[in-house]
């Protein structure tokens, strides 16, 4: 099965291509969340739901030769 780097803001993971296709199905149509912190004196945090855009999500396809070198290197120290 290809794999493919699922990037999420900062956020990186391998996953087989079709799991990261399930994934991007799920998110179609998601909104976004967002919670603004203000302190109690502004009048406490604020709550948002709008849109989303899904801009912070990238896929890109991970040749298995790369993958089983990624893998040998583990996690970095």
């Amino acid at each position: 099965m290809a794999k493919v780097i699922l990037t999420f803001g900062y956020r990186s993971f391998v996953v087989d291509g079709d799991k990261a296709l399930q994934v991007m199905e799920l998110l179609q149509g998601a909104e976004q969340y967002e919670c603004k912190y203000r302190t109690a004196a502004e009048g406490g945090s604020t709550h948002h739901v709008y849109d989303s855009d899904l801009s912070m999500v990238e896929l890109k396809f991970l040749p298995n030769e790369l993958y089983q070198m990624y893998k040998l290197a583990g996690k970095p120290e």
